[in-house]
């Protein structure tokens, strides 16, 4: 994959995905045996946009963030923003 590839996928728009052309990663299963290397790169393979996927009935974009935060740090940031919503 080049680094024009790369982008491209990174900057596809969530807003003119079509649910029936993404990959439903509920179901890809990639060998955990193998080195991280070969494993991104098998998901890659079988997802295709690894930045735009679909999970059941749903698009979902994904973000990759090269920051210290773990998962947990950002769940808690994403409830306190919901709690602040005025409804």
């Amino acid at each position: 994959m080049t680094e024009e590839e790369f982008h491209r996928m990174e900057q596809a728009d969530l807003r003119e995905a079509v649910l029936d052309t993404l990959t439903d990663i509920s179901e890809v299963q990639v060998d955990m045996e193998k080195p991280v290397a070969d494993r991104v790169e098998e998901y890659v393979q079988k997802v295709g946009n690894p930045f735009l996927v679909r999970v059941g009935e749903y698009a979902v974009k994904i973000g990759y963030s090269g920051g210290q935060e773990t998962l947990e740090d950002r769940m808690k940031q994403y409830i306190r923003k919901i709690a602040e919503i005025k409804y």
